[in-house]
């Protein structure tokens, strides 16, 4: 397979769950988004699982590739980690974009209960995603920037907090949308990180 039909058929993939949620999506419908046979995507992806799996880590590469490019230019760690956050938030994808990794996270943690190679897949992103977090405070730390704490925490902590902020905002909850999402996850990383709080 080409590398531009395999991320035709990824891009598909996060399309089709994104309308129609992962239980109502069926190889067929990623197969007719991207004009191949669904024998052909079976062929390169045993089952609905390695695709789920495969998608989520092409839209997570995405996400660090934009995200990389903004941070490189971010003049401090709190202008750093206010981006990370802000991109983070669950948004709509515009006319021809693809969807955010958000769209599939749901279905992730729900299926990776069952299967192993979801469930390795899933903790390797989660840990790139704290790592990212870590790095950013602990280049604060060392500047007088942040206040001394423990960096490993405070990513757990952050990561869970944005986490179930995402899913009510993808849920349409009224109280929270992208944009609360952003001040109450920027409020607590000040609260935490703030020297002399």
């Amino acid at each position: 397979m080409t590398d531009s039909r395999r991320i035709d058929i990824l891009g598909a993939t996060a399309r089709a769950i994104a309308e129609r949620g992962l239980c109502d999506t069926r190889i067929a419908d990623v197969a007719e988004i991207v004009g191949v046979s669904p024998a052909l995507v079976l062929y390169y992806f045993p089952n609905k699982a390695a695709l789920l799996t495969e998608a989520l880590v092409y839209l997570d590469r995405l996400f660090y590739e934009s995200v990389a490019e903004k941070l490189e230019t971010a003049p401090t760690s709190e202008s750093k980690l206010t981006i990370l956050i802000e991109e983070s938030c669950p948004r709509p994808a515009g006319p021809g974009e693809l969807p955010d990794s958000w769209v599939l996270w749901p279905a992730t943690w729900e299926m990776s209960r069952f299967d192993p190679a979801l469930a390795a897949a899933r903790a390797r992103l989660d840990e790139a995603w704290r790592s990212q977090i870590v790095d950013i405070v602990e280049d604060g730390i060392s500047t007088g920037e942040f206040a001394s704490v423990d960096a490993k925490d405070f990513a757990l902590q952050l990561a869970a907090m944005l986490d179930g902020l995402a899913v009510e905002a993808m849920l349409g909850d009224p109280t929270v949308d992208a944009e609360r999402m952003s001040d109450l996850a920027r409020s607590f990383a000040t609260a935490i990180l703030k020297p002399g709080a």
